[in-house]
């Protein structure tokens, strides 16, 4: 903690001289003990039996529901009201006795539900689902889940060290500032908000120049980028060994394109979100999404909120054994998926498996100039709409976007207002008009959903 307090205090000019001073250790040495150990851990775990698995799931839930209780007013209640103590859960499958929580639940009462004291940072979700939130986490939580990601990663041959080059919304840039080459990471980030027919050339000579053989993408962007190479005859450009996927769904029809323009590629995906109660990556032999076990409990419920049978679509419910500050215990994530068997026969693993995720869409922003913007790289992960209840952006002619607001208590002020449209502008980019509108509510959808962008464009991308 005190690094960390000590790294704070540097500028972003210290900070980078001091990333690429340590970037030339080879970042096998220079991994934390947390992210070590669960390597270490996740390589032999992941073959064990289904009954020493569901003996350890069982110790861990128990564990976590007695410090939820233990260290917060808002859990101690909700189990109180339930009848439900520590002591009544002896395995896994005994969370099914606990009562749901919601993105509500936390968005109205984080205090509540979260542990004093416990020295976590402040991270929000996304809000891709239209009601944002913050909640409390720790650095430590950050590193096991990247010990998991990349513990899936390794399944496709990918090694630690390798270099990548990152097509999703984390770096903006320019039309004059299309990449960043991060030596720390060994990423080469590019721009997935300027990727167009007079950019893809540099894109791919960009890749070839830093020896790039994995891509981590949006499928979305990835999408685009597969479109303009076959517009263009540029399928010998650059070739690939793994396709990371993630933060979208991904659909036959895109897989299909992607396999025609990188044929040496292993294509690669997984579902997980920003609370971190479920993270479920494809394995090596099939498309099922395999739920990690150790990660936390996986459930698929109905509407009445008991299990679906197998192959059947459901709620995605999840229990992070690694959220200690805010814990989210069997959390309704809004996010739908078909269920699958226990256990996965190509290639062994006693994983829970979801056959497909049903509840993600391609939801994409038309600019002036033509270029797709991705809901998800509009994802804000700060602060910024902490003063809303609810959001949605409207989109009916293009390169013009409405972004319609619910607060969550009277007017917003004209800096909490220009702070909203600083952000929204920075990643829609000067080729869309964007209007900020407050409104008393924002519809449900017939089935009952929040949808993030109403798009009422005709659009064809989805058949591009």
């Amino acid at each position: 903690m005190a690094l960390d307090n000590f790294i704070k205090r540097l500028s972003s000019g210290q900070k980078a001289r001091i990333k690429r001073a340590v970037s030339i250790i080879p970042q096998s040495l220079r991994q934390t003990p947390t992210y070590n150990k669960w390597r270490r851990f996740l390589r032999d775990a992941q073959h064990w039996p289904a009954d020493k698995i569901a003996a350890w799931q069982g110790e861990k839930l128990r564990a976590l529901v007695r410090h939820a209780c233990d260290h917060t007013e808002g859990y101690r209640e909700l189990y109180k009201k339930a009848g439900v103590k520590p002591d009544d859960i002896r395995t896994a499958a005994d969370v099914k006795h606990l009562p749901f929580t919601t993105k509500e639940t936390f968005r109205d009462n984080l205090a509540a539900f979260t542990i004093r004291g416990g020295g976590g940072r402040y991270v929000t979700t996304g809000g891709s689902t239209g009601i944002p939130f913050g909640f409390q986490e720790t650095i430590e939580t950050f590193e096991i889940e990247r010990a998991f990601m990349q513990s899936g990663w390794s399944w496709t041959g990918w090694r630690l060290g390798q270099r990548s080059a990152v097509l999703r919304g984390g770096f903006i840039g320019t039309e004059n500032h299309l990449f960043e080459y991060e030596p720390f990471n060994r990423e080469l980030c590019l721009s997935s908000y300027f990727l167009g027919s007079k950019t893809v050339g540099t894109y791919l000579d960009l890749m070839k120049k830093y020896g790039i053989r994995v891509l981590q993408a949006y499928p979305s962007s990835l999408n685009l980028l597969c479109d303009l190479i076959k517009e263009q005859g540029l399928q010998d450009r650059v070739l690939l060994d793994v396709i990371f996927m993630g933060s979208e769904n991904v659909y036959e029809w895109q897989l299909a394109k992607f396999r025609e323009t990188f044929p040496s590629a292993m294509i690669f995906s997984w579902y997980g979100h920003c609370e971190k109660a479920v993270l479920a990556p494809w394995c090596e032999k099939t498309m099922s999404f395999h739920a990690w076990p150790f990660y936390g409990v996986t459930e698929v419920v109905g509407e009445a909120g008991n299990a679906v049978a197998q192959g059947a679509e459901g709620e995605i419910v999840g229990t992070s054994f690694h959220q200690q500050i805010t814990p989210f215990i069997r959390y309704r994530t809004m996010d739908r998926a078909v269920r699958g068997p226990e256990r996965c026969v190509d290639c062994g693993r006693n994983f829970p498996l979801l056959d497909r995720i049903v509840g993600r869409s391609h939801e994409v922003i038309v600019t002036r100039k033509g270029r797709f913007i991705s809901m998800t790289a509009i994802n804000m992960h700060d602060d910024i709409f902490d003063p809303l209840r609810q959001f949605q952006f409207l989109q009916e002619k293009q390169g013009e976007v409405t972004f319609r607001y619910v607060t969550k208590a009277g007017a917003l002020t004209e800096q909490q207002i220009m702070r909203i449209r600083k952000g929204l502008v920075l990643k829609l980019g000067a080729d869309v008009d964007l209007r900020l509108n407050g409104v008393p509510e924002i519809p449900r959808t017939k089935s009952g959903k929040y949808r993030f962008l109403d798009q009422r464009l005709p659009i064809q991308y989805g058949d591009r």
